[in-house]
């Protein structure tokens, strides 16, 4: 009896190690080995998150000078550089026709403010990275801080000039814009002054009341949407089946399926319309 024990043993043993030998072969792989599996997981997305910030090409640049709202001067590569930043439109202050238009100096004087002296991050633009005046396109950084995404918190510039390929951040401005545009606030204080052409001075000086003051223009702010039913971000006002208006935000849940019948700059646009929010 002792023999036959010893030799199951023995035969025990003996078929652990061929095990062993051929594990490549197809061996089950002890519970123990996968023990790491929940760290390769978290040690992935670490990865995954540092590609993505580097995929944020910034350079460092000195700034030499604020022209205004939306353009700088900078010494870049030992260099001196007109940077325009990306996808944003700030009122004008010093231009020869346009001269100096509502919120302009606010626009400026808060990008002065963020950059006088300043050393900046550009993530440079694609596609060459210059407009047809030559000035260097980017975003710009200060202290990881967006000048873009400040100016349009504040209702101090629009989202603007969207062409392929600087196209990366514009959902995300897109958002804060119409925040901004909630709040009524900066440019968007004055009904139809900041359009998608544009600034219109005109419809201050054209609405203002006895003490001088500029009052909000009746508008309907609204305009036709594209052969796709699409508003370029704006707000959507569709007509239902049973002959509902109603309008979706771009954040709304439905509004990228949504096929428009009239599109609208701002919320209050769309209620003078007859149009009611989505209750989604």
């Amino acid at each position: 009896m002792i023999k036959v024990m010893l030799l199951n043993q023995l035969i025990i043993k003996a078929a652990a190690c061929c095990c062993l030998l051929f594990l490549p072969a197809g061996c089950a792989v002890p519970s123990a080995s996968n023990s790491h599996t929940g760290n390769d997981s978290q040690s992935a997305k670490v990865s995954a998150d540092k590609s993505d910030q580097s995929q944020r090409k910034l350079v460092s640049a000195k700034v030499i000078k604020v022209i205004d709202g939306d353009t700088i001067k900078v010494r870049l590569n030992g260099k001196e550089e007109t940077v325009r930043l990306l996808l944003v439109d700030t009122p004008e202050t010093h231009h020869p026709r346009l001269g100096v238009q509502p919120y302009g100096p606010e626009a400026s004087q808060l990008t002065h403010h963020l950059l006088d002296g300043k050393t900046v991050d550009l993530e440079l633009g694609l596609g060459g990275g210059r407009d047809k005046y030559g000035r260097l396109l980017a975003y710009v950084y200060i202290d990881g801080q967006s000048v873009e995404e400040e100016l349009l918190k504040r209702g101090l510039a629009r989202v603007a000039y969207v062409y392929p390929p600087n196209t990366k951040y514009v959902d995300e401005y897109r958002a804060i814009q119409k925040e901004a545009q909630r709040k009524g606030i900066g440019i968007w204080s004055i009904e139809n002054y900041a359009r998608k052409d544009g600034y219109h001075p005109e419809v201050i000086k054209s609405n203002k009341n006895r003490a001088g003051k500029p009052q909000s223009a009746p508008r309907e702010s609204s305009f036709e949407p594209d052969k796709n039913g699409n508003c370029d971000g704006e707000i959507k006002g569709n007509i239902s089946s049973r002959g509902e208006k109603i309008y979706h935000l771009p954040n709304d849940r439905f509004y990228k399926i949504t096929k428009a019948e009239k599109c609208f700059a701002t919320e209050k646009a769309a209620e003078q319309a007859g149009f009611r929010a989505t209750k989604n």
